[in-house]
């Protein structure tokens, strides 16, 4: 079930609060210069409904208990922007919600002035404070003076609101004039902004900025500049955005479309469907030929699978040809960034219900509900040349000439651009279907950077140290991508595991298992040859194994049984709190920790208790709304947790991607045999799994135990029926209980990708490039080239004749998210086989820091090694395979996935001499025969991996009576 039935009364209180207090603004245009009086807040306790510092009080309830040192000490509060709020109302005791202030520093600055910075018997001292006892210690006022930069995108909630800019703050008791003064109160329920010597709303025209919300579609509205606008509230909370279809069709690789010639420049002509698409039956992966000159014709990059971007560059004109191709009828845009964020962006957007001339557009706001207010460009900025958008054949296609370089406006320079796209669910310029950063870069004339399916062209590299560049790396037997490098950053650790990299602080935080304890990975110096090892004392003593994470200012860890936090400051962890109980014990004893981008929910993850269980009771992955919890009563794991994902038999490593998707990688299970597929095959099978967890998947199958994936069936041994890598088979235990290969195949998901079987990957990550060029305290980033990657840390085998593993791989994304490509080597051992020598290396986590570089936690030595890229970090990167084999018996096979429709191309591998087998201290033994009742089968038709049929008998009347209870 989806989570806002689950978690209705909640979000019924949202509803309500962003009703009553979202403010109507109704007296203020954008220029205006006004003046205001109230409580300061910070926006991330805003959005998280209660103080940060005291989790009993509703933060638009009880401002005036909101420290000081919370407010300005606290960096996940003030770097998340700051509000005035208006006045308190006397029937709901909440605060109307004020403007936005632009400038944090001024109110940092200021407010550290008015802070009192003597210890406190009530709150947490401010130490960055610099009054005296006479200061507040909690309850920021002060008197606001600034001038109306924007009025807010019409949303419920923060960005709703009017922005101020060019702000003054004073002391709340200089006050406000009648001339500039405004106020924030609650008139009919309703928060209204009105001038406080009128204290009446005035009449209010719609201006040129229109609200685009997911739950209402809005038609462009212009109207002289100078008029305010009245915003409405669209439901809080969103419904979910339109999707698209999956297409039947994918797009080919930039380079392998039929190109225009050089008479195109003004009005290049559309590309059929038959000339730009391929059916799905054809490989997305097709090395490149040749690179096009975009001066003299038509480059083209695909952005998605139903989504191409063409352009041409005019060098001599000053200007840049693009046409937009859709496989679809909507509005389609493409916006020019310093940042790759929505708001602050140029954009042009085409709908052909809006006429055929597409416009440029400003790009304005930003919040979780709303994620762009736009803004039509003055007349006498609408420059574009040759601007059409029609629809042919069922695809919408804009094309149009712009200027690189315009007054005022975001250039498009010769070299790296940051841009977006985006096309909508219908022709009504609303909330996106889809959308997406990228890169196109115009340094040459070719673009290969980050193309939705990356050629590689792999060589095969000796079985000896890189020497690639001047590097002696750490260990001396590890082998090393082109210009990498590894160090050992620290040592003398009791058995490192999971790893946290702070991306605001770059602070290293991780799990100790063998003291089990946090600890704090401090530098000493500026290249980092000297690291101090700081333990947390309060995390001490509490079974902590694995997970960590970072969030909302707290510090979150996990045991075998329970999931604790502690706030977090300044390197400090205060007071233990249970957050998670009830998880039970025995078998995988870890539990991974993921928080989305939100902070809102935390994901945990399972694994099962024997190596084939009985059911998949202890084999998913739950997550916790953080933002409903009360911060005293633990939750239960299986009563208060949503199941999101099941039949996950050990999936340790858990990481979100920059599309927002939740990936993780899964140890496949032991002691595989099968009579009729070879007898014994469990040295190939089944695989690892590389997973991602969809939204619209939550709560569905994953397989485990009925079910398990194929890596590699030798046809030599026996096999029959064989289907390749990434198959869906059935356990042999369950066949009898009427788990078959078929079953499998129609009720559970199918994973992203297939790994080699026993490679044991604990960790993984995705790396998001940065351009660093003006930071000259980093280096060692890697390439741009890689950019989106997944990486993932392989601890390595004990079940297998031929050890695989002990290595960390990455595996090519495209723009979309998409795998282009099986597992390559990063860093390996060099030398004969995969184990390295003693005392061997195990990689568990792997995680980068804010310059680029990457971290991975080892237990074996107690290491913690850092991998830099000492080439040009503008580099595309092309890997080279390595000759280090998996030791498979057979070539495991293309493979095709029904979630992402890709072909990955998979590379011959060799069997190495045999090696003596390790036993895996954390392995587990088959748990026995599974039951085969008839009760058992129908208890996981219900519970577990349903047909999509049986699910909507069940829960389609459910559904519908709690959506109708919701809207009423």
């Amino acid at each position: 079930m989806n989570s806002y039935f689950i978690h209705f009364p909640g979000y019924f209180m949202i509803l309500l609060v962003a009703y009553l207090n979202n403010a109507v603004v109704d007296a203020i245009a954008v220029g205006d210069d006004v003046c205001m009086t109230g409580y300061i807040m910070d926006i991330f306790c805003i959005e998280l409904g209660v103080l940060l510092d005291n989790r009993q009080i509703t933060t638009l309830e009880g401002p005036e208990n909101h420290s000081f040192h919370c407010l300005l000490d606290v960096p996940v509060c003030y770097n998340s922007g700051f509000m005035v709020l208006g006045e308190k109302d006397s029937k709901t005791s909440l605060h109307c919600l004020g403007p936005r202030l632009k400038e944090s520093d001024v109110v940092i600055d200021v407010g550290r002035a008015a802070g009192s910075s003597a210890k406190s018997t009530t709150h947490t001292t401010c130490k960055t404070c610099s009054g005296d006892a006479s200061k507040p210690v909690s309850g920021y006022r002060a008197t606001v003076k600034g001038t109306v930069k924007d009025l807010g995108d019409g949303s419920s909630g923060v960005m709703g609101q009017p922005m101020l800019n060019k702000i003054e703050l004073l002391d709340f008791e200089v006050g406000c004039g009648e001339e500039d003064g405004i106020v924030v109160k609650n008139i009919g329920g309703e928060c209204k902004i009105l001038r406080s010597g009128t204290m009446s709303p005035s009449s209010a025209t719609p201006s040129l900025v229109s609200s685009v919300a997911p739950s209402e579609s809005t038609t462009q509205q212009v109207t002289p500049s100078d008029q305010p606008i009245v915003s409405t509230s669209p439901t809080y909370p969103p419904t979910s955005s339109s999707s698209s279809t999956p297409s039947t069709f994918k797009v080919l690789p930039e380079s392998h479309y039929p190109s225009s010639s050089s008479s195109e420049s003004i009005t290049p002509s559309v590309s059929t469907q038959s000339s730009v698409f391929l059916t799905s039956d054809e490989p997305s992966f097709v090395p490149s030929t040749s690179t096009p000159d975009c001066n003299t014709q038509f480059c083209e990059k695909a952005l998605s699978d139903d989504y191409l971007l063409r352009y041409l560059l005019n060098v001599e004109d000053g200007t840049i040809t693009m046409e937009v191709i859709y496989d679809g009828e909507a509005w389609v845009a493409v916006a020019f960034s310093e940042d790759e964020n929505m708001p602050g962006s140029d954009a042009v957007i085409g709908s052909p219900e809006l006429g055929n001339v597409p416009q440029k557009y400003s790009l304005l706001a930003k919040t979780p509900v709303v994620d762009s207010a736009i803004e039509i460009m003055p007349e006498e900025e609408q420059t574009l040349i040759n601007a059409t958008i029609e629809v042919r054949d069922g695809q919408t296609v804009m094309k149009f000439t712009k200027i690189l370089k315009e007054p005022g406006q975001i250039e498009i320079m010769m070299g790296l651009n940051n841009m977006l796209w985006a096309y909508g669910s219908s022709n009504t310029l609303s909330y996106h279907a889809q959308r997406s950063p990228f890169t196109l870069d115009l340094s040459s004339s070719d673009e290969a950077v980050n193309s939705t399916s990356p050629s590689f062209e792999l060589s095969v590299a000796p079985s000896s140290v890189s020497s690639q560049i001047d590097c002696k790396p750490w260990p001396d037997a590890a082998w090393l991508q082109p210009n990498f490098c590894s160090n050992r950053f620290v040592d003398g650790l009791s058995r490192p595991r999971g790893l946290h990299i702070d991306h605001t602080t770059d602070e290293i935080l991780l799990v100790e298992r063998g003291a089990s304890r946090v600890v704090r990975l401090v530098p000493n110096n500026v290249d980092a040859s000297d690291v101090s090892v700081v333990a947390l004392p309060n995390t001490e003593g509490l079974g902590l194994n694995h997970g960590i994470e970072l969030s909302g200012g707290y510090l979150y860890a996990s045991s075998t049984t329970k999931v604790y936090r502690w706030l977090y400051i300044d390197g400090n962890a205060g007071e233990t709190e249970e957050v998670i109980v009830g998880m039970r014990s025995g078998g995988h004893f870890t539990r991974t920790l993921a928080f989305d981008a939100d902070g809102r929910w935390l994901y945990v993850s399972i694994g099962s208790l024997g190596n084939v269980a009985s059911d998949s009771s202890s084999s998913r992955i739950r997550r916790f709304d953080m933002s409903s919890w009360g911060g005293t009563t633990p939750f239960n794991y299986d009563d208060d947790g949503e199941l999101f994902a099941d039949g996950l038999r050990n999936e340790v490593g858990l990481s979100f991607d920059v599309h927002g998707d939740l990936w993780g990688v899964e140890n496949g299970a032991d002691n595989l045999f099968r009579e009729d597929l070879g007898g014994d095959i469990h040295n190939d099978n089944p695989s690892e799994e590389l997973n991602r967890f969809r939204e619209d998947q939550a709560g569905q199958s994953w397989g485990y135990p009925y079910c398990w994936s194929e890596y590699c069936l030798s046809k030599e041994n026996g096999g029959s029926g064989i289907k390749g890598a990434n198959t869906r088979w059935a356990w042999p235990s369950f066949l009898d209980a009427g788990y078959t290969d078929e079953w499998c195949r129609e009720n559970t998901n199918e994973s992203v990708m297939s790994m080699p079987a026993h490679s044991a990957p604990l960790g993984m990550t995705f790396y998001e490039w940065k351009d660093l060029s003006q930071d000259e305290t980093c280096e060692g980033g890697f390439p741009r080239g890689m950019n989106n990657y997944a990486f993932i840390a392989f601890h390595g085998s004990w079940n297998r004749s031929v050890p695989t593993g002990y290595k960390v791989v990455f595996v090519p994304m495209d723009s979309v998210g998409n795998p282009t490509h099986q597992p390559i080597d990063l860093f390996r051992h060099a030398g004969d086989g995969a184990k390295w020598p003693n005392p061997g290396i195990r990689p568990v986590d792997v995680q980068f820091d804010n310059c680029g570089r990457l971290y991975i936690t080892e237990d074996k030595t107690g290491s913690v090694i850092q991998v830099r890229y000492d080439g040009n970090y503008l580099d595309n990167f092309d890997p080279i395979e390595t000759d280090v084999a998996d030791g498979a018996s057979c070539v495991a096979p293309k493979q095709s996935t029904s979630q992402t429709e890709n072909d990955f191309t998979s590379f011959p591998t060799q069997s190495n001499p045999p090696v003596s087998e390790e036993a895996n201290e954390s392995s587990n033994e088959p748990s026995g025969t599974p039951t085969s009742e008839l009760s058992e089968l129908v208890r996981n038709l219900v519970n577990g991996p349903t047909s999509n049929a049986l699910q909507l008998v069940i829960w389609w009347p459910v559904h519908l009576m709690m959506l109708l209870f919701q809207i009423l």
